[in-house]
């Protein structure tokens, strides 16, 4: 694919499914969609950019392809057993009815997974618990709860499991007491504005393909959006190489803390 091809899909995509490739890494997204062309049965660019705008399950496909949509309960436990013992409790001191935002939730299995946390360690928790993705079709299955393959659901703990979630032919799924603890909308995190106020805001594995620009400008946001001494909890393997710049401090491997103003010294340097 040459920088003309990716031209003609960048315009493609944003045209029919509003989602802009600039914010992305551009050698890293061209080779993904060398491999994709393909996948949809085209056999150029050319007509790969004609079935996005003439086909709507190809769009969809396209969507599910480009916003990754990888979700399951409880991943990287290690970390979620530090949410468990030591950040929720620290946050539930500061605040009784904290404000939780999952960004890029996907099908919503980590925002559910932080409810049925809650009712584990505070029981009857009024916490304001928010998902959001930008793919629609995504947003109403995490609406619905599911289903969930046994894939997605291996790592929720036997007791939650029981408590929490209900088995039916087609997969696991979500129950009413918890579902009615998240609410979900449709968002787009680099161009829409943010709410303000939360406590806990979870970004896990989601900008591995994003610009450093865009990855700069969504951790401003971010550290906007959090309280003083909110958390910013992201991906295991992630990393924010300079936390003072956005008014953040790391607590342990995938816990940023907000702290301060952001550092203007460290920008300008």
């Amino acid at each position: 694919m040459n920088d003309s091809e990716y031209q003609n899909i960048t315009v493609t995509i944003k045209k029919y499914l509003n989602l802009d490739l600039d914010f992305y890494k551009p050698n890293q997204m061209m080779r993904r969609l060398a491999g994709f062309v393909g996948r949809v049965g085209a056999s150029n660019v050319d007509e790969f950019c004609s079935l996005i705008a003439n086909d709507e399950d190809v769009r969809e496909k396209v969507m599910n392809f480009m916003t990754i949509n990888v979700t399951e309960f409880f991943r990287d436990t290690r970390h979620f057993d530090m949410l468990r013992s030591t950040v929720l409790p620290s946050i539930l001191k500061q605040n009784p009815r904290p404000k939780i935002w999952s960004a890029g939730s996907s099908r919503g299995a980590e925002a559910y997974s932080v409810a049925m946390m809650l009712e584990e360690i505070a029981p009857g928790t009024k916490a304001q618990i928010f998902g959001s993705d930008l793919d629609k079709k995504i947003i109403a299955q995490a609406i619905a709860g599911g289903p969930y393959p046994d894939a997605e659901a291996k790592n929720i703990p036997a007791s939650l499991r029981q408590k929490f979630m209900e088995q039916k032919p087609d997969g696991h799924y979500v129950n009413a007491e918890i579902r009615s603890k998240v609410k979900f909308k449709e968002q787009n995190l680099l161009t829409d504005v943010f709410d303000r106020g939360f406590d806990l805001i979870m970004c896990r594995n989601v900008v591995i393909y994003f610009s450093d620009e865009a990855k700069f400008s969504l951790n401003e946001k971010f550290s906007a959006s959090l309280k003083p001494h909110g958390i910013l909890f992201i991906g295991g393997t992630e990393t924010i190489l300079n936390p003072k710049e956005f008014g953040l401090e790391r607590e342990s491997a995938a816990f940023y803390r907000k702290t301060t103003a952001v550092n203007s010294a460290s920008r300008a340097a």
